[in-house]
């Protein structure tokens, strides 16, 4: 197609936009109920088209303007969507990021080099974050104190910059290092490009993948000094869409993949959710299908096993030490697989310890009453940044 047809689109998509502006340009400013300033309609300019700025308003206008926006909103990217961009859309996308939404200031969504996996953008930490991460860190060098503990990071796309040639924005792993007192181990899952993070992570979602988990799993094994390494067995999926965090809470379901999986076969074991004896994961009721399936089911955590206070595994071989896991969803994938070279294994997440077992998590009682041999830390950017990931180990 020639410039000047490209031109021709070009203008004749921006007259259809102008004249919506125009309808709409007599909007609401303020919302009395939320006692805050709404987005409104914003002056058309071609730098703003080119860049995607004007859509985004324009969406975001339609959804504090209209009764019924969601529907409007879905028509309007539907109807963007599908129309021809003759190159335009690699031309501005290649190399370059792409937003999709806005959450809060430091986890943006989006895409990078056109290609369809969403992932958080490189963002710079306010001063309130950074302050919360140097009063983790010393909450683990007290607990360095007390056990001896091990830490594994899991990175995600926010502190590295693709665009800049892979510029670290964020060193959390350079800072853990530098400022971890004692430790017995320090060890992050190696990854530094994007065709790295493709190969550990999913599409759709901030978790690592099966490969990914696994290669942590062999990680973290060789860090605690254990030998007897749990092999896969078969990769396993059921072949039908998959949504993940990314995809669910952006709203963007033309973005999925297939949920895929390592089997392991484990030694017969007990697990116990909040102290009381049940089953932790859904591999099999997902193999079977009895379960109901739905753009926004959380597989994730289905089938592998949810976010608890306290779980506790008993592979009974009480010749092995016993193992403390401190960590978030991140370590739901690789918890039993851990506990399978140890006699017990408690895993805590201390977001909802306290709520769920009723009395707060105070580390040196814990490890003493449950005569804990080693303490495994599985850290990510957003457990390390945030207090309520680390409650109960305040000096």
């Amino acid at each position: 197609m020639k410039n000047k047809d490209i031109l021709f689109f070009i203008l004749l998509s921006c007259v259809f936009l102008w004249g919506i502006f125009t309808y709409l340009k007599d909007t609401t400013l303020e919302s009395m109920a939320e006692n805050r300033s709404l987005n409104t309609f914003q002056i058309f300019t071609f730098n703003k088209f080119l860049t995607g700025e004007f859509q985004d308003k324009f969406e975001s206008a339609l959804s504090d303007q209209f009764a019924g926006s969601e529907q409007i909103r879905v028509f309007y990217k539907k109807a963007l969507n599908s129309l021809p961009t003759f190159g335009a859309h690699e031309s501005l996308c290649k190399g370059r990021y792409l937003k999709l939404q806005e959450t809060d200031q430091e986890r943006i969504r989006g895409l990078f080099n056109c290609e369809d996996y969403i992932i958080y953008l490189p963002s710079v930490l306010s001063e309130e974050t950074r302050n919360i991460i140097n009063d983790n860190i010393k909450k683990y060098n007290h607990l360095n104190e007390i056990s001896d503990v091990y830490y594994y990071f899991v990175e995600d796309t926010s502190t590295i910059d693709f665009s800049k040639n892979n510029l670290r924005v964020n060193d959390y792993y350079g800072k853990l290092k530098k400022e971890l007192k004692g430790e017995k181990g320090l060890k992050r899952l190696e990854w530094d490009t994007f065709d790295d993070y493709k190969r550990f992570f999913y599409k759709t979602d901030h978790h690592w993948n099966y490969i990914g988990s696994y290669q942590g799993y062999l990680d973290i094994m060789e860090m605690l000094g254990e030998k007897n390494i749990v092999e896969p067995k078969e990769i396993f999926t059921n072949h039908e869409d998959y949504y993940g965090s990314f995809a669910r809470n952006t709203n963007n379901y033309d973005y999925h993949e297939e949920f895929t999986y390592y089997r392991f076969d484990l030694p017969e074991h007990s697990s116990a959710i909040n102290r009381k004896v049940q089953k932790y994961n859904h591999y099999e009721e997902y193999e079977n299908h009895d379960y109901q399936y739905g753009q926004s089911v959380n597989y994730y955590a289905y089938v592998y096993g949810d976010d608890y206070g306290e779980i506790v595994f008993d592979y009974n071989q009480p010749k092995k030490e016993n193992l403390l896991i401190i960590g978030n969803s991140d370590s739901n994938p690789i918890n039993e697989l851990i506990a399978s070279s140890f006699n017990k294994t408690y895993v805590v997440d201390l977001r909802h310890y306290k709520n769920s077992i009723g009395e707060n998590f105070i580390p040196r009682d814990y490890i003493k009453n449950n005569k804990i041999d080693k303490v495994l830390v599985l850290m990510s950017p957003t457990f390390i940044s945030l207090s309520e990931s680390n409650r109960g180990l305040e000096l």
